[in-house]
């Protein structure tokens, strides 16, 4: 703020009896202190209400990417979906080894700071026609093939039977079988590309989900719909 702009805030507190000028200085009034603590409770029931809505971890598991030590200050990483701790490793999420772990063991991470540097993966939609409408009968298979190679995705998930029969045919052992709509949406916020074979019918469902998941998430998850019939 500029020094006009306090003048002028000070002059209006001041015609609305909230502070009065003593031996040449701006001291609160009797009111100006009643309304202060009033906005203090004002700002301290919001605070509790919004903190309620927020996932604050204490601790957090993590698999240890090299030997760790109790007490070691690690690094965070996201790898594979996993996420990774590493002694003298810079990362923009810290935290304090709660216990001693072998690399590839899990370990306990506590008095956490940052946050993980992460950008979402993309979910590739790859509709297929409903059942109503042929199901897997209607799917190109090497329309399919080109497809998945286009999309280079690290995790497969299926959506329904005409998604599991297209499945099989393309020679894919789908990561997730059930829930697939939330889990590709959890492999994504962990970085990981999802290649999601569902029905048509579905795909509505399917962008409406991402795009909620989207409005809580700092980066939004990018994703496409690619027709295989």
């Amino acid at each position: 703020m500029t020094v006009q702009g306090v003048s002028e805030y000070l002059r209006a507190m001041e015609d609305e009896g909230l502070i009065q000028v003593v031996d040449g200085e701006y001291r609160p009034t009797f009111e100006g202190i009643r309304v202060l603590h009033e906005r203090f409770r004002d700002l301290r029931d919001f605070v509790d209400r919004a903190s309620k809505g927020l996932s604050i971890i204490e601790v957090t598991a993590a698999v240890a990417g090299n030997k760790i030590d109790r007490g070691d200050t690690v690094g965070l990483f996201m790898e594979g979906g996993d996420l990774v701790a590493y002694v003298s490793r810079e990362s923009p999420s810290r935290g304090r080894a709660i216990g001693g772990a072998d690399r590839g063991e899990d370990l306990g991470v506590a008095q956490l700071e940052g946050i993980v540097a992460l950008k979402p993966g993309r979910i590739s939609l790859l509709r297929v026609p409903s059942a109503a409408n042929g199901g897997s009968r209607r799917v190109d298979i090497e329309r399919a093939r080109r497809a998945l190679r286009r999309v280079n995705a690290e995790v497969f998930a299926i959506l329904d039977a005409p998604a599991r029969t297209v499945a099989a045919k393309l020679r894919i052992r789908p990561d997730i079988r059930f829930g697939a709509i939330a889990g590709a949406i959890e492999a994504s916020e962990r970085g990981l590309g999802v290649a999601l074979i569902l029905p048509e019918d579905r795909v509505a469902a399917a962008v409406a989900a991402i795009e909620d998941a989207n409005l809580r998430l700092t980066g939004a998850i990018p994703y496409e719909t690619i027709p295989l019939g």
